[in-house]
């Protein structure tokens, strides 16, 4: 007999689909773990360095402010003690202002609010009145304190540190106060800006009341923030820690901040997380290159090998699959099975096959039928769906459950119980079709296909089977009821058709829960009564 060689072997395709997909699968989830595992690593260094960062400068800020009010009230102590001498109190402005500390300026203030001593001299403010333009943090500034942010006398933006003047006696005299720019060299400015941020690292400073002290962009200090900035929202509430945040630029970013209590200010270290990521993402791609050619080499071997041992048992499974059918034997020996096992498998099935045609009639009914209903059983279900999907034909589902079954038979017994279900699959006879096909799918649980129906037409027969069940006189002195679901498929779905059958049982569950004795559609996310 000459070897009719197949158009199609679907085993070698299935099996280099698997074998393919296993090796591309286990590059893309090692590649995928690598990259998921080193970009949270980076991410979380960026985050505890960015902390540790801001905590530093933090610190360092804490102690430039600390050391600058202890300057102030040194001074001032010198100052009270030399009795408000005008030369003492130039000298220790010029002095306050020569350390280092970062004041752009240092004035002597009298109790009434004019300037008796300033550094420089070049700002000509001694003898002009201030008050009335200074920050107060207290009335007259009578304790020592740290002012928000201000557009000072001569048009800076500034802060100011300030010291009150008492005698022994607790006699007011003025205040001594060091103002530092925020836009323009000073201790502020000069403590953030002598450290090298790379990588587009940058740090800004803010305020108890939102307003940035520092900024990079020095167009944006002085300014409130306005959007809601997590960082900045713990940091304000004294917190220290790291977030990943998105700015006010839409931006995504690894932030740390700390808090600097003296002040009341916050310190946010901040890195963009794409410039974190960036050089993983080469490295990624650079091993992903370099890994192409084993696995070039493996796939090509994977395409040989299905080939050459796929072939006879693909042709073996494809007429299988088909069923049994006349002329059956003629195209299993028509297989070249040139290998044992494939060998084998032919005898088997030629051996067999005999006897099939025979035991087909009698298997049928066992097989596939319901014995207490006679309607279908899950088997008979699998192959009503497979001729549907073979077809590409839609159809329409009805699930059916008997409400409180349990009941029944616990009060009237099995036996009536069994005769209820019968009654209910008699019911279903009446309403079904010519071409439907209805199952029992055990319990007190059916199903009825309606090929080529919509969803409309199969609600509207199950409404018919609802009623005409409520309305029968199945159980002498008591009403039977049941409550259904219905779904249906069309081939265009993109979905696996048997999902449709957990739909129509999600519509009937949605039934029972709503009530019972009723029916219910698969709408989507939310059923709809029919």
């Amino acid at each position: 007999m000459q070897i009719r060689k197949p158009s199609r072997i679907t085993l070698r395709q299935l099996v280099l689909i698997l074998s393919i997909g296993s090796v591309l699968a286990m590059l893309v989830a090692g590649m995928a773990g690598a990259y998921r595992i080193q970009r949270d690593q980076l991410m979380d260094d960026t985050l505890a360095a960015n902390q540790a960062f801001a905590e530093k400068l933090a610190a360092s800020t804490s102690d430039l402010l600390k050391q600058a009010q202890q300057d102030l009230a040194y001074s001032a102590e010198r100052v009270v003690q030399s009795g408000m001498d005008p030369a003492v109190l130039q000298s220790e402005v010029d002095r306050l202002r020569a350390q280092g500390i970062g004041f752009n300026s240092v004035t002597v203030t009298g109790s009434r609010g004019f300037v008796l001593a300033v550094s420089p001299s070049t700002l000509n403010l001694r003898g002009r009145r201030v008050d009335q333009t200074a920050p107060r943090s207290s009335p007259r500034h009578l304790a020592p304190a740290i002012s928000n942010p201000f557009t000072s006398i001569l048009g800076n933006l500034a802060i100011l540190i300030t010291h009150p003047l008492y005698t022994a006696k607790d006699q007011y005299l003025g205040y001594l106060a060091g103002t530092i720019y925020l836009k323009s060299d000073g201790g502020l400015s000069r403590l953030i800006g002598q450290h090298y941020f790379r990588n587009d690292t940058y740090v800004y400073v803010v305020d108890a009341t939102r307003k940035l002290l520092y900024h990079p962009q020095a167009l944006r200090i002085g300014t409130e923030v306005v959007y809601d900035n997590p960082a900045i929202n713990a940091v304000l509430k004294g917190q220290s820690g790291a977030q990943r945040i998105t700015n006010s630029q839409g931006i995504d970013m690894l932030a740390g901040f700390a808090y600097v209590p003296a002040a009341q200010w916050g310190i946010v270290v901040q890195r963009p997380t794409q410039a974190t990521l960036a050089r993983l993402d080469d490295l990624m791609r650079r091993a992903l290159w370099l890994s192409l050619v084993p696995v070039g080499l493996l796939l090509a071997l994977l395409w040989f090998l299905a080939s050459w041992v796929s072939r006879p048992l693909g042709e073996l499974a494809l007429i299988v699959q088909d069923g049994y059918e006349d002329g059956m034997a003629r195209r299993i020996q028509s297989v070249r099975c040139w290998y044992f096992e494939a060998q084998r498998l032919q005898r088997a099935l030629l051996a067999g096959l005999g006897t099939v045609g025979a035991q087909l009639g009698q298997l049928h009914d066992e097989a596939y039928l319901d014995p207490l209903t006679g309607l279908g059983n899950r088997r008979g279900l699998d192959l009503a769906l497979q001729a549907c999907q073979t077809l590409g034909q839609p159809f329409a589902v009805i699930a059916l459950d008997i409400d409180f079954f349990k009941r029944i038979n616990d009060a009237y017994g099995h036996d009536t119980g069994d005769q209820v279900i019968r009654q209910v699959g008699n019911w279903m006879r009446t309403q079904a079709r010519e071409g439907d096909t209805l199952f029992r799918m055990g319990g007190e649980e059916f199903l009825a296909l309606l090929p080529g129906a919509r969803r409309d037409v199969a609600a509207s027969m199950a409404e018919r089977l609802r009623a005409g069940i409520e309305h029968a006189a199945i159980l002498p002195g008591e009403t039977v009821t049941v409550s259904i679901g219905v779904a249906a498929w069309v081939p265009e779905d993109a979905t696996d058709m048997t999902l449709v059958l957990k739909a129509a049982d999600q519509a009937l569950y949605r039934a029972k829960q709503t009530g019972r004795n009723r029916v219910v559609q698969s709408g989507g996310p939310d059923e709809t009564p029919a």
